[in-house]
């Protein structure tokens, strides 16, 4: 599911550069690069940034609703077999939430 993730948010990706990269939907989807870089995933887990905050929150949120959202199970065991856990940094609001969860839902229903 993590191969499947990351290759999806890549294709995904190519629809908003270089010219719609102010699009709601990719700013949206923007912690998903550091699951391509595991390393630039370590360097910004030291910094704290934003990205980071957010795509731990997302998956804290998902970890705790699983029952909500069974079809990420195998992606959050793929993530966490790689150090990525969740944890809650309250640095999501609840519609970006939403709008994360369904581009990846689409990408885990290979839909891109």
């Amino acid at each position: 599911m993590y191969r499947i993730v990351c290759e999806s948010y890549l294709n995904y990706k190519k629809d908003f550069l270089p010219n719609n990269i102010n699009d709601y939907r990719y700013k949206i989807a923007q912690p998903l690069e550091l699951l391509l870089d595991l390393s630039l995933y370590e360097k910004e887990k030291e910094n704290k940034t934003v990205n980071f905050k957010k795509l731990e929150n997302f998956i804290f949120l998902v970890k705790n609703n699983i029952s909500d959202y069974p079809n990420f199970k195998s992606f959050l065991w793929s993530l966490e077999a790689r150090g990525i856990c969740g944890e809650d940094y309250n640095a999501m609001d609840e519609e970006e939430f939403r709008e994360l969860l369904k581009i990846i839902d689409m990408f885990l229903k290979l839909a891109y």
